[in-house]
């Protein structure tokens, strides 16, 4: 069996939001960082209400009487809950929080669940004061809670969360032109999603002249076949431009009567003279097995003057099911 290669020519806008948690202080806040790490990013939603302490029809949640003087309320707001579904993995909440219907001066401080009371206020009112609301972002407990301090008289609170905040892993640091470029000569191949690998299995090969008395199966498992003699298959290849071959490779069945090889061609243009690239030869061993080279006597990609393919051919009774070409990228 053999395999030869011949050469052919030819906003999304990202929001982010940064605000200030009322967790002792704490302030998520946009910076110029070298580091890496977790950060968090903000995700807005379609408004959905997860507490309102009124009364029916209009409450929303397990409670339905106001927060009285000096007391702590607590939500769960992560997962399902009142008519909002956040995901559980998010770190804070942004809501739009709204008190109505106070008895008296007072102000509300909303914070995580898990953490002390912070000395601040999220919002302020005096008694009888019109619906007031606020925006208000509020890291969450670890059990995904956050909770409500009233601090005098009763108060109905409503809150509707608008966004949340989830980490995300970013890379901020600056890269010198030596490890930009090392980085992209191991990127991924999008074509196979392996790194620096081309591989092209029998669907994509097509016989070429098939002399009497000989003929090939393609199994349902992926391979190809020969019985009665020796057939050679093409498959043409696109591998980038300016990219360096370091490997070609061929997986397939040796009986040892009739040993694998392969070989690796560079046609140019307006030539019928063959570049050898690459051969090799198995080493006789029965079952399944892989022919390999690394020798590459012309190994930069060039499509601009030749026409890239890869030839196998097989030996009766032998079959082949994968051939590969490793590059790094250019």
């Amino acid at each position: 069996m053999s395999i030869a290669l011949t050469l052919r020519s030819r906003s999304t806008v990202v929001a982010t939001a940064v605000a200030a948690s009322v967790l002792c202080g704490s302030m998520m806040s946009a910076s110029a960082s070298v580091s890496t790490g977790d950060r968090s990013v903000y995700v807005p939603i379609t408004p959905c209400r997860v507490m309102d302490t009124r009364p029916a029809p209009v409450g929303v949640g397990a409670r339905s009487t106001p927060l009285t003087g000096n007391e702590t309320y607590t939500i769960a707001v992560l997962g399902s809950n009142g008519q909002c579904s956040v995901p559980v993995d998010a770190s804070a909440v942004a809501m739009n929080v709204t008190v109505v219907n106070p008895t008296g001066a007072s102000f509300l401080t909303v914070f995580p669940a898990d953490a002390a009371q912070p000395l601040a206020s999220s919002l302020n009112w005096v008694a009888g004061q019109g619906a007031t609301p606020n925006a208000v972002v509020s890291d969450v407990s670890a059990d995904g809670k956050v909770s409500f301090f009233n601090n005098s008289g009763s108060v109905d609170v409503i809150a509707d969360v608008v966004g949340y905040f989830v980490d995300h892993n970013h890379d901020d640091r600056y890269y010198t032109k030596t490890e930009i470029e090392a980085k992209l000569a191991t990127k991924v191949d999008k074509t196979t999603g392996q790194p620096g690998t081309i591989a092209v299995g029998p669907a994509a090969f097509a016989p070429g002249s098939n002399p009497a008395g000989i003929s090939y199966t393609v199994d349902p498992t992926g391979s190809i076949t020969v019985s009665g003699g020796p057939l050679c298959f093409q498959a043409a290849v696109s591998l980038p431009n300016g990219a360096t071959v370091t490997a070609l490779r061929l997986d397939g069945f040796d009986n040892v009567a009739a040993n694998l090889s392969v070989t690796m061609n560079a046609d140019p243009f307006g030539s019928t003279v063959a570049i050898v690239m690459a051969s090799a030869a198995s080493s006789g061993a029965t079952g399944v097995v892989t022919v390999a080279d690394v020798t590459i006597t012309a190994p930069v990609v060039d499509n601009t003057a030749r026409a890239y393919s890869l030839r196998v051919c097989t030996d009766a009774g032998l079959f082949f099911y994968d051939a590969r070409i490793d590059y790094i990228a250019p």
